[in-house]
């Protein structure tokens, strides 16, 4: 085969090697990143050797690996290189479809896995891949073209256990500051935290509608967890709009409006109306130094600001409005390693947002007055168990008030730093994606720990639960 990398007056036969490239293709990919690295490392060292620089495989493996690391932008030219040399490099093909999507080219990733999708001699595995991918590219372009929405519902039902139904203190006494000394008073167990079993039911509706390059994303969601007293159990509804500027550019302005309500033991506990305005950075390029940024190669950095109304029907004192910023990474690497060995593309993420803001009272007698709020939060997700997913979420908030809280608790401002830990983990069950419909098994448990310098507000919590979900 001619390599197109040639010079004109070379004949066909001095493009090719005269000895193999000292590196050869090898599949499965390392799954330990350093090892990961490390391959990647080496290839590059070698991309550039005579041996190598006409062989389309070392070229497409190599892409394969940049992939893998979540690197796509780097990706792009040794798969081009790849496909310039054998333009029938199917995994190639597959990998490069995914980079250009993640650069913002949406129109020639479509274009390619066409391509490839019409080859007759296609690997059934592949052209599931292919279909997958095809799927989420020219979802919201058909929506546009015939005016309609593209739905997906979801369901689930759960049962399990929770260590502190009501939220209650930690401590099983308090101390009151009073005039005569402090005074140290048992907690009535009603107030104390109350374990037990629980139902938890969900139901959701998404919907995606684009307008040329912007994207309308539509979701509402009703969930209600039923216990043996009616005190412990809630019912909350979310309804959220968001509008993305252009979901597949490299940059993007992202503005979204919720609100949602709380019901807590057959009481109106919360109203909430939230607003933001979001500026999607240009992904990372890696660089290899400084190691950081290297790191975050393909992450998008974002910056927002935010806004919130809480209402409390049933204390009106609380009613605040909070104004704050928030600065993350949403990161979301395109794994091409699968595909390369013809399997089907991975779905991960990885997001790390950090806010920082304050609740300013509507009424000046609120106890503690303005709270200050800054918070960090984690989350990923990744497919293990053949065909699952796992995902993990960790937020740590502190919160300082500028005002005593309470002159019977100490009169001194109130301080609390709460962590939660959320793991997830969801399995199909097999026969439902024949029927257009995905059921699974799914397993939720977290923890929550929450310290304060007022034992009133110090607790502890901890959830198991177990059931099945839906979506279509």
């Amino acid at each position: 085969m001619t390599s197109p990398l040639a010079w004109a007056q070379d004949p066909p036969q001095q493009l090719l090697p005269a000895i193999p490239c000292a590196a050869q293709p090898s599949y499965p990919l390392p799954k330990d990143e350093g090892e990961l690295q490390g391959l990647s490392d080496r290839l590059q060292a070698l991309s550039t050797e005579k041996a190598c620089l006409a062989d389309a495989r070392f070229h497409a493996w190599r892409g394969a690996v940049l992939m893998a690391l979540g690197r796509p932008v780097e990706a792009v030219e040794p798969l081009e290189r790849a496909l310039m040399t054998d333009p029938d490099l199917p995994g190639a093909q597959l990998d490069l479809a995914q980079a250009l999507a993640f650069q913002g080219d949406p129109d020639s990733a479509v274009a390619l896995l066409k391509a490839v999708q019409a080859r007759p001699d296609l690997d059934e595995s592949l052209r599931v891949a292919i279909n997958t991918q095809l799927a989420a590219l020219t979802a919201p372009v058909a929506g546009a073209a015939n005016g309609g929405w593209h739905s997906r519902w979801r369901v689930a039902a759960f049962a399990g256990a929770d260590s502190n139904l009501n939220n209650g203190p930690a401590n099983s006494e308090i101390t009151l500051t009073i005039p005569g000394g402090d005074l140290t008073l048992s907690l009535d167990p009603s107030s104390r935290p109350k374990r037990g079993g629980a139902l938890l039911a969900s139901a959701q509706w998404q919907g995606l509608k684009s307008n040329g390059e912007s994207l309308w994303v539509v979701q509402s969601e009703l969930r209600a967890r039923q216990t043996a007293e009616s005190a412990t159990s809630y019912q909350q509804g979310d309804l959220a709009a968001a509008w993305l500027q252009a979901p597949a550019a490299p940059r993007q302005w992202v503005v979204r409006f919720a609100g949602n309500v709380l019901r807590f033991g057959g009481v109106n506990l919360l109203q909430a109306h939230r607003a933001s305005l979001q500026r999607q950075f240009a992904p990372i390029e890696g660089s290899g130094a400084p190691a950081l940024l290297d790191a975050a190669a393909g992450c998008r950095p974002t910056l927002a600001g935010e806004f919130e109304h809480r209402r409390y029907p049933s204390s009106l004192t609380l009613n605040g409005l909070y104004s704050g910023v928030s600065l993350g990474l949403l990161c979301r690497p395109a794994n091409g390693g699968s595909q390369a060995n013809g399997g089907a593309p991975r779905a991960s993420f990885f997001n790390i947002e950090a806010r920082l803001g304050e609740d300013r009272p509507a009424d000046s007698t609120r106890a503690g007055g303005i709270y200050r709020r800054s918070e960090l939060r984690v989350q990923s997700e990744r497919p293990a168990f053949a065909g699952g997913q796992v995902g993990m979420q960790w937020t740590s908030t502190l919160q300082t008030d500028s005002a005593p809280y309470s002159e019977l608790l100490g009169n001194i401002p109130r301080r609390t730093l709460r962590h939660a830990l959320q793991l997830d983990g969801s399995w199909p069950l097999r026969g439902s994606l024949s029927l257009g419909t995905d059921l699974s098994l799914v397993a939720t448990a977290e923890a929550a720990w929450q310290q304060s310098n007022i034992a009133a507000f110090v607790s502890r919590q901890r959830s198991l639960y177990l059931g099945l979900r839906w979506e279509k």
